[in-house]
Formats: structure tokens, C-alpha cells, sequence
């Protein structure tokens, strides 16, 4: 569906001309349903389209498209992809009296309104009013399609998410009485809220769709009176102001006897009915269609767990891939992996500058691509991106953009700077860039059909012929570490080692 699309829309196009009195902005692909269809020279994507229930979507990066006589076929296009039938009304909000003329001329059947209605086979409005939204999600869910084009360029500013959740919390003492897992912190709208003296994750949070969702890295987080102001602040967050009925699983009574301690209106129950926000832990995935849908129009999810015991029992498989809570939050941008972190009290995120995984990849091909030596804050941030890109390359990333995109990234990275060089006379440090190309090497290896272009500009042989990899066990750093990871070897017991591989 979505390929006959990116055909359509450019039968009859000629060259797209965005001068003129407007800005475009970049469209942000979060969902794994969302698609691009045109994308800059600088490989931003312009306009993109998605499918969501029964319905579909075309969005373009500023209203001006959807006014222009310039786009007019590509309007067309688009509508006529949208329609579930050629004989479909189309309504049209009354800001866009262009678009009407455009598919008026066109012999389409078209209608001036504010909002859909059950008349209607697509309706065409700009991003900038929130007031109808449920209506609108409700139309294309139900096989309606939309066709809607805005910016926020000049809306976005400084998010305030990780202020109003951390308010009033000085330290996040996460003694709970159970070891926790770390996080992946992957989506462009997720962000950290606990990081570790290396970096890694214990809590996190990120917006998806209409809806908000927050994860804990072990189950006991959600409940310890320890954390009662934070917990508070993360249901007043994901309520987003509506002051809706929370709905607790039965697997954490005690969170909701903390809720009705603090006269927080909940009740013990699945995810069902006229709720605001889900709490549950990440131990399954039965409701993970059902979990999506929720979040996407607006809920709230309030989810917490471990996954290290579940990777001890399920040795050869990516936790981050085949846990069962994974699946359900691997869409968000969120992750729990199989490692385990440490129960300790922790200073929360602060503002200014801090480790994300995206941010630490854009830093590192940014002064790689400049041939800068390695700066603060990513010199400090090495160990941490190998071990994220490791772990994110593990996620199956097939017709998949929101994540096809950063392993193109990751590509494009290795293609440019060439695999590193190792030998006896040049050897490679755990906290170092060769280390993390290394590590990108691998894993990519690994998701591709042929990797040979990842070589393109290593030294004749490196790959191509058996080489001698000398291993001293004694070294107490993480070169080690890296070593069994790269050759998928077991640490042996002696403490030097020499092995022959290809």
C-alpha cells in the first residue's frame, strides 16, 4: 500500500519547488507504520505518510503545501490515495479554500467543514488545532483518510517533560528491594531520567503519538514509598491535566494503595474502559496491540520491570528484541535490556548536558565526518554507545524507518571511515572510537544480507584473510570484554590466549 503510494504521489510531479514565502520543517518518524515519501538533500524528510487502523495518513511539513498551486498534482495524488473509494467526499477545513479549488478542478466531490464527519471518505486540515483530536484519530482509525500539513519550527522550545517529573525530587533512591535492569533510551522523543556513574539508564520516559509513557527498570520502583514524589509527578505527567481514573494491574496492589493514600483516583483493573493512565508491569505482552492504540490517542503508561533474570533463561536471544515487555515498548523508543544494574541511590537527570544515545551518535559521525579528535562530552560517552549501538542493532529493523534510519546512519558511518586496522602494532583500546566501529562493525554484519560494503575502506586483507588476534586475559579494562563480544567467544580460563579467525 504504502509503495503504490510513493509511486502515485509523484505520477505527474515535476520538480518540487519549496521557495517562496514559506519554511518547511522536518517530519519526525516515530511511528513503525510511518513511511517518507520526499526527502531534502540533506535527507530530512518533507512529506511522509502512515497507516493507522483502518485508515491512512499523508502529513507535509508546512500548511503552504496544501495552499500552493505548485503541489496542486501532488494534492491530487495524495487525495486520491486517501480516498477508501473514488466516489469518497472530501472535506476540507474552511482555512484551506485553495485546496478546494485545486481538487474541485480535479471532479472531486468536496466539502467545507471544521471537523469530519461519518459522511466524509478524507478530510484535510492543518497541525495547529488540538481541540478535535480525538475526533480525528477516531475518523482515521475507523478507515477514514487525513491529509494534514503544519510545522513547529517556530512552536518547538525547550521541553519541560524531565522538570515537572523530577520536581521536587532531589535523589531517586532506587533501593527497592530488587536488582534492576537497564535501559535503552532510543526514540527521538524518549529521554533519560537516571543515569548510573557510566551512563546507564534506570528510569526513562518519552511522548508517543497523543500519549505519554514512563518506565522503571524494576517493578518494586513503582510502588516504594521511597519514591512517592516522583511516582506522583509521573501519574500527574501522563494524566496530561485531564485528571482521568488511573487503572492499576493486580500484580501491583501497592501501587494503588500509594495512589489512594494521595487521594489519586484509581482503581485495580486491566486496561479497559474510560481510563487516563495504565500502570503494569513488562513481564507480558498479551495487550501489546490494545497497549499501543491506548498510548497513540492520548493514554499514559506507567510500566515497570527487569529483564536480566529473563536473558540468564534465555541464553542466544536479544532481550531487547524477544523480551516480552519489549515488544511492547520498543515502539516508544524504549527498551529494558538483559544487564544488570545497580539498586543505589542516584542523582536525577539535571539540566544542560547529558548522554543520550542519538545525541552521542550524532556527536561521534559529526566530529568523526570533521576529523576532530574526540571532544567532552562524547570522550566520556564511548563506553555507553557501543554498548547502546550493540544492543539497538538487535532490534529487527526490516520496512521498519524509525529504526532502518539510525542503522543507515550506523552504515554511513563505517562506509566513511573504514573498518580499524588491528595488529599486534596497532591495537585497539575498549574506550576509543576503533572500539565503537568495531562494535558497529559486527553487529550490522550481523542484520545484513551482504555486508561487504562495510570494507569498502579497510586495509587490503584485514577481513579477507585468517589473522592472529592476540588476548591478554590479565587486563583488567573493558578491552577484554569487547574482544569476546567481537570473535562470540566464551572468556576461557587461562589468562592469554592466541586464536586464529577469518
Amino acid at each position: 500500500m504504502i509503495t503504490k503510494l510513493n509511486k502515485q504521489a509523484m505520477d505527474g510531479v515535476g520538480p518540487w519547488d519549496f521557495t517562496g514565502g514559506f519554511v518547511p520543517c522536518e517530519l519526525l518518524l516515530v511511528g513503525e507504520d510511518a513511511y517518507p515519501v520526499l526527502l531534502s538533500a540533506k535527507k530530512q524528510v518533507l512529506i511522509a505518510v502512515s497507516q493507522y487502523g483502518k485508515g491512512r495518513m499523508v502529513v507535509v511539513s508546512h500548511e503552504g503545501i496544501l495552499k500552493s498551486p505548485k503541489f496542486s498534482q501532488f494534492l491530487r495524488n495524495a487525495v486520491g490515495w486517501l480516498k477508501p473509494c473514488p466516489e469518497a467526499l472530501v472535506g476540507i477545513h474552511p482555512q484551506l479554500d485553495c485546496l478546494s479549488r485545486v481538487l474541485l478542478g480535479a471532479g472531486t466531490r468536496v466539502q467545507v467543514e471544521a471537523k469530519p464527519s461519518p459522511s466524509m471518505g478524507v478530510f484535510c486540515m492543518d497541525a495547529y488545532d488540538s481541540s478535535q483530536a480525538k475526533g480525528i484519530v477516531d475518523f482515521v482509525k475507523g478507515g477514514g483518510g487525513l491529509l494534514v500539513g503544519g510545522q513547529a519550527w517556530y512552536w518547538a522550545n525547550l521541553s519541560l517533560d524531565a522538570e515537572f517529573l523530577l520536581r521536587g525530587v532531589s535523589e531517586l533512591d532506587l533501593v527497592t528491594g530488587g536488582t534492576p535492569s537497564t535501559l535503552l533510551v532510543h526514540g527521538a522523543l524518549s529521554f533519560p531520567l537516571c543515569l548510573d556513574g557510566s551512563q546507564r539508564c534506570l528510569l526513562a520516559a518519552a511522548r508517543y503519538g497523543r500519549g505519554r509513557v514512563l518506565v522503571a527498570s524494576h517493578e518494586s520502583q513503582l510502588f516504594s514509598p521511597k519514591l512517592a514524589t516522583f511516582l506522583l509527578n509521573a501519574v500527574s505527567w501522563l494524566d496530561a491535566r485531564r485528571k482521568g481514573l488511573v487503572a492499576v494491574d493486580s500484580s501491583l496492589k501497592k501501587l494503588h494503595s500509594l495512589l489512594s493514600q494521595s487521594q489519586v483516583k484509581s482503581q485495580v483493573s486491566q486496561l479497559t474502559g474510560d481510563i487516563s493512565v495504565y500502570c503494569c508491569a513488562s513481564y507480558g505482552d498479551r495487550d501489546t496491540e490494545r497497549i499501543h492504540a491506548f498510548v497513540a490517542e492520548g493514554g499514559g503508561l506507567l510500566v515497570g520491570g527487569q529483564a536480566w533474570y529473563w536473558a540468564s533463561q534465555n541464553r542466544g536471544k536479544a532481550a531487547v528484541a524477544e523480551y516480552p515487555g519489549n515488544r511492547i515498548l520498543n515502539r516508544f523508543g524504549l527498551s529494558i535490556l538483559g544487564q544488570a544494574g545497580k539498586a543505589a541511590k542516584y542523582r536525577p537527570v539535571g539540566p544542560g548536558e547529558h548522554y543520550h544515545f542519538r545525541r552521542a551518535l550524532l556527536l561521534f559521525s559529526t566530529q568523526l565526518q570533521e576529523h576532530q579528535e574526540l571532544k567532552e562530552p562524547l570522550k566520556g560517552w564511548l563506553h555507553p554507545l557501543k554498548q547502546d549501538c550493540a544492543a539497538f542493532l538487535r532490534i529487527p529493523a526490516h520496512d521498519r524507518p524509525a529504526y532502518a534510519s539510525l542503522h543507515r546512519i550506523l552504515t554511513k558511518v563505517l562506509k566513511r571511515n573504514g573498518i580499524p586496522q588491528v595488529s599486534g602494532q596497532c591495537p585497539v583500546k575498549g574506550n576509543s572510537k576503533e572500539a565503537v566501529l568495531l562494535c558497529m562493525a559486527n553487529e550490522l554484519s550481523l542484520t545484513m544480507t551482504d555486508s561487504a560494503p562495510l570494507v569498502q575502506k579497510s586495509a587490503a586483507g584485514v577481513c579477507a584473510l585468517p589473522i592472529t588476534v592476540e588476548i591478554d586475559g590479565t587486563n583488567p579494562g573493558e578491552e577484554l570484554e569487547m574482544w569476546w563480544e567481537l570473535l562470540g567467544l566464551t572468556p576461557p580460563l587461562k589468562p592469554k590466549y592466541w586464536v586464529n579467525t577469518p
